[in-house]
């Protein structure tokens, strides 16, 4: 490795110029005199090229008169005689009014200019990606990436999104993500966006089945800048800053005043309805009514005890002690140059991050070398390095972390004291509180958790390490034609581990609860150290590759490649490990004990437990795929052109057939470029039309499944080996196949200042992986997967932009909206399956149905009684449980509508005066419910509070203003029948609510420093900028005080604010 290094900085050093002389200026715009980055120039003797840099300035190595060319896309060509070496050269080229928009695509395989592609394209450019700050690549796509839906919002990973809806049931549904070239499975934090040039996504078959069996879901292609062949060294800094705010814990509506809590609690007490034994937790409320009660404490102690409480929030305390402003600093530096044969680029960035949660830190380091090499015009090599290192720390303690164990119900007292004066407090855990008090007085150690002492008591770390090693090399023996090959190799590990000090809660906890009735300690008292299940991967990826590019007596241009790739990857995971009785000092601990022997602990000597252990999870998962592949595109006289792609996959989880192994996938597609007809006379209104078709088929594979059958081999409880059928096996196990037409309208108006397009698909999923149940008498009782079952989604995605000049006011509107649904047309559900499971979260898939359905229960209204209405033999009922399991059918199930929107989309505007540039973006989406939270007639009875609760029902006739139903007490019915009820509240159809929404997203501002302050300086530009993001909610359809995006959630996402500059040297 440090050889490999030291080639690569040695071959950033060895840079220097052939020539002393040199022609430099700038590039410019006819219509804005603004630059324009990245223009191509090439002398048209020698065939040296060169190009301009982010400000359009450029520096040409001069060797003799000659004639310079001038290119860039969305421009028309222009040339011009040099006779001497000069600076401070203006160009000029001319807007190229035909050209639909000024990008260049990449698949990963090929680029191209968009106007040439038949595919549907998104490109989402460096400037766009730069606007946000965000250190995650793919939220910096979040509402300006047409037909992209963030499904969970404000998500950072691939499972998080969806590009135009859902092609399988269930297998992954995550877009492929393509670096650099290669299919990515790292973590997507790895990724660092300021070192990221532009984005590609591949939406339909012609755009993505190049990729084959991987591409069914999408295929997002991240290209990481280059060095620019510009002839000097260009370095570039950037620092930026952000802030968040405090999170704010009032927003959640499940929770209730500390007064009425109490009041419920004193209420429930006095009914006799808390078990009050030594191994039973209740809240510390309940505990403190029965020390008075026996006695242990005097009734002035209850009252003040009940001042305290009364007067205590959690939440603030929580804001107050466990959470903070967040902070977010990332500095990147950026150096790159070429000269004659080479060039290369470095990069370094640094990512430090504070999160709102006291305790909770993480960093990342991320460093990158490219050097490529061209000895001849004909022959060029590339080596690229790329190494990230992320550390978190996770000692804090949140919101969550307060839950204290309600004899088996999970709740959050509201009136938990953290600190008093400065003095931490107990808070009830996992043992009742007045038990854990006198713990000392019976031999045991201090039994009280206090959450403000465990931040400086444990110590979570875990960490990251990754590098990538890209090399490649191209051949061009003839002109038009080129031969690469490529290699990648991605290496990978994580660990975590936690040290709990002696005097942490969970040491004491384990000693205490494992102490024995003699007072002998089965775990010694002192720290432990436990290590997680640490993780190994790599992969290999070689690909060969010839391209052939034509051009015919100008009218016939013949774009073509084929190859071959063959990738092997492994990824294992290791056994964890524990040490007890374990010293820091000396890093000494034991595991020496009997896993397998299980002891009596407290606070009642049952159950008997086992010590816990470390997890002794062991995986080894190998893939290993070999595919070939083709692609056609050829042009008529700008304007007809045909495309196709063919591609064959295999790969070692299919079996020995080569037809099991492999599937053949392709697709076909065409344009029309109307606005080039002779016969088409509205060019002075619509300069630009072009119509566009595609067809083809595409794949995905479920890498849980295997031809074979499949074993996990354990350990019992009880020491000896046990296995676990995962498949029983599929001999006919093929991939899914996805099939897509997509039809589009691209077009220009106005001189350029409307354009957009419009784009129609249907994709079915078909052949896909389902569930299928085997003959009980074969003694196997769990579902098998095999190819059967189908999907189709279709929709529309549509954008439209305008811009428009004022002198020096320049206003720019995207306006993007995308319509999907989705819908199950072939799977077998298992007509076993309970009713309770279609209104789980996890809901079984139905014919007819949309994968994302939510069900309900109709919802009649409360009685007079206020009861929730049933019906059993069309009579009004209380029997809520004869009804559930007796009397509730699937067929009365109601479709409430789906959970995932159905429409989506956002305006961006950006508005640019003289060197200011004002940015805001809205974002809306709808067509979706949610189930909401409430108070439920059992509510009291688990803890489980909301402020429903004002709008309970409390006397006949409630039931014609309100429709939460009240208290159902322990007397008046059984304790399925209060469940039952309660179930049937929760999941009706009163609780469906719209979640329809438009929400600020974003606001940006820039400066540009005026090149006049800093002439003379080594500095060519200065860039400062300011963005503010999680702005809020400008309108939502629900009347209850929720974000539908976050109705689950303790707090919404807090705003952040970020200052950065940018210097460009």
């Amino acid at each position: 490795m440090i050889r490999l290094l030291a080639i690569l900085f040695g071959g950033c050093l060895s840079l220097s110029y052939a020539s002393g002389q040199s022609i430099s200026g700038t590039v410019i715009s006819d219509k804005t005199d603004l630059p324009i980055e990245y223009a191509s120039l090439r002398w048209q003797a020698s065939g040296t090229e060169s190009s301009s840099d982010a400000d359009g300035d450029f520096q040409v190595p001069f060797f003799n008169a000659d004639s310079l060319i001038i290119s860039a896309i969305g421009y028309l060509t222009k040339t011009i005689y040099v006779a001497r070496a000069q600076s401070d050269l203006k160009i000029t080229l001319v807007a190229d009014e035909k050209a639909i928009e000024v990008v260049e695509i990449s698949t990963g395989y090929y680029r191209l200019p968009k106007e040439r592609a038949t595919g549907s394209f998104v490109h989402i450019d460096n400037t766009l990606l730069d606007r946000n700050p965000s250190p995650n690549i793919l939220q910096r796509l979040e509402g300006v990436a047409s037909g992209v839906q963030f499904v969970n919002a404000g998500g950072n990973s691939s499972n998080d999104i969806r590009v135009r809806g859902l092609s399988t049931i269930e297998s992954n549904a995550q877009p492929l993500i393509i670096l650099d070239n290669f299919p990515y499975e790292g973590d997507l934090n790895n990724i660092d966006p300021n070192d990221i040039e532009d984005i590609t996504i591949l939406k339909d078959a012609a755009a993505a089945s190049i990729w084959g069996a991987m591409a069914g879901n999408g295929v997002i292609v991240i290209n990481s800048k280059q060095a620019k062949l510009n002839g000097r060294v260009n370095i570039n800094l950037n620092a930026n800053t952000g802030f968040s705010e405090r999170p704010d814990l009032t927003y959640s509506m499940a929770w209730l005043p500390s007064d009425i809590v109490m009041d419920i609690e004193k209420q429930r007490y006095e009914e006799a309805l808390y078990n009050i034994a030594d191994h039973v937790t209740v809240p510390y409320y309940v505990d403190l009514l029965d020390e008075q009660k026996n006695g242990r404490i005097s009734l002035e102690e209850l009252r003040m005890g009940e001042e305290r409480l009364r007067n205590t929030d959690t939440r603030l305390q929580a804001m107050k002690h466990l959470y903070r402003s967040g902070f977010n600093g990332q500095y990147g530096l950026n150096v790159s140059g070429g000269a004659g044969m080479h060039n290369y680029k470095l990069s370094f960035g640094l990512w430090d991050n504070k999160s709102e949660v006291i305790g909770n830190d993480s960093k990342r380091v991320n460093f990158s070398i490219v050097n490529r090499f061209a000895p001849t015009r004909a022959i060029d090599l590339g080596l690229g390095f790329t190494y990230v290192h992320n550390g978190n720390i996770s000692n804090g303690v949140s919101y969550n972390d307060l839950t204290g164990n309600y004899a088996g119900y999970p709740s959050i007292s509201p009136y938990i004291q953290l600190s008093d004066d400065g003095i931490a407090q107990s808070i009830v855990k996992d043992v009742k509180y007045s038990y854990a008090r006198v713990a000392e007085n019976e031999g045991l150690l201090d039994w009280l958790y206090r959450p403000l002492e465990e931040r400086s008591l444990v110590n979570n770390t875990s960490y990251g390490r990754e590098y990538r090693i890209n090399a490649d090399v191209g051949v061009k023996p003839l002109t038009g034609l080129e031969i690469r090959a490529n290699y990648q190799l991605v290496q990978g590990n994580s660990k975590s581990n936690t040290h709990y000090l002696k005097d942490s809660y969970y040491v004491r906890n384990l000693v205490n609860s494992y102490t024995q009735a003699n007072g002998s300690f089965i775990i010694p008292n002192n720290g432990i150290y436990r290590e997680g299940n640490p993780e190994d991967r790599f992969s290999h990826f070689g690909r060969l590759q010839v391209n052939y590019a034509g051009t015919y007596d100008e009218r016939h241009k013949l774009n073509t490649l084929a190859g071959m790739e063959i990738r092997h990857s492994q990824a294992e995971i290791f056994p964890g490990m524990v040490l007890y009785n374990y010293h820091d000092d000396y890093l000494t601990g034991s595991n020496q004990y009997n896993f397998n022997q299980s002891y009596p602990t407290r606070p009642t000597g049952a159950p008997s437990r086992f010590i816990p252990g470390a997890s002794a999870i062991r995986k080894k998962l190998t893939n290993r795929d070999l595919s070939y592949y083709g692609n056609m595109s050829y042009d008529y006289n700008s304007r007809y052109i045909v495309s196709g792609s063919i591609r064959w996959d295999a790969s070692n989880l299919f079996g020995v057939k080569t037809n099991d192994k492999g599937v053949p996938l392709w697709s076909i597609g065409g344009s029309w470029n109307i606005s080039n007809e002779d016969f088409f006379d509205l060019e002075h209104i619509l300069p630009y039309l072009r119509l566009r078709t595609t067809y083809g088929r595409s794949g995905n594979v479920n890498k849980s499944v295997t031809h074979y059958p499949t074993v996990r081999f354990t350990t019992s409880a009880l020491g000896q080996p046990a296995a676990t059928v995962l498949s029983v096996g599929n001999p006919s196990l093929r991939w899914e196949k996805v099939y897509t037409w997509n039809s589009g309208l691209d077009w220009k108006m106005f001189g350029a200042k409307l354009s957009g397009s419009i784009e129609y698909y249907i994709k079915d999923g078909n052949d896909l992986i389902g569930d299928q149940f085997m003959d009980p008498t074969t003694g196997v009782d769990e579902a098998y997967k095999i190819n059967y079952a189908d999907i189709q989604s279709k929709g529309w995605d549509i954008q439209v932009s305008t811009q428009h000049a004022w002198h020096n006011i320049n206003w720019k509107v995207d306006v993007l909206s995308s319509w999907v649904k989705n819908k199950i047309k072939n799977y077998a559900t298992n007509e076993a399956t309970r009713v309770s499971n279609y209104y789980n979260p996890s809901v079984p898939p139905e014919i007819g149905r949309s994968k994302d359905v939510i069900y309900s229960l109709p919802w009649h209204g409360l009685s007079n009684e206020g009861l929730p209405i049933i019906y059993i033999d069309d009579e009004l009922s209380k029997n809520y449980s004869e009804f559930s399991n007796v009397h509730l059918k699937k067929e009365m199930l109601i479709d409430a509508g789906v959970t995932v929107p159905t429409f989506y989309g956002s305006v961006r505007n950006t508005l640019g005066w003289k060197n200011f540039q004002l940015s805001f973006l809205v974002t809306w989406k709808g067509g979706n419910v949610f189930r909401r939270s409430s108070m439920e007639p059992d509510g009291e009875n688990r803890a489980a509070y909301h402020m429903d609760y004002f709008d309970r029902w409390r006397q006949e006739g409630d039931e014609l203003i309100t429709q939460v139903p009240r208290r159902i007490n322990a007397n008046e019915m059984t304790a399925a029948d209060i469940s039952a009820a309660a179930t049937y509240y929760r999941v009706s159809q009163q609780l469906i609510t719209k979640a329809d929404l438009i929400r600020l997203q974003d606001i940006g501002l820039n400066y540009q420093i005026d090149k006049s302050f800093i002439r003379g300086t080594p500095i060519k530009g200065v860039t400062i900028s300011g963005f503010a993001t999680n702005l809020g909610l400008l309108w939502k359809s629900t009347k209850y005080p929720i974000d539908p995006d976050f109705r689950n959630s303790i707090f919404v996402p807090v705003r952040q604010f970020n200052l950065g500059i940018k210097v460009l040297l």
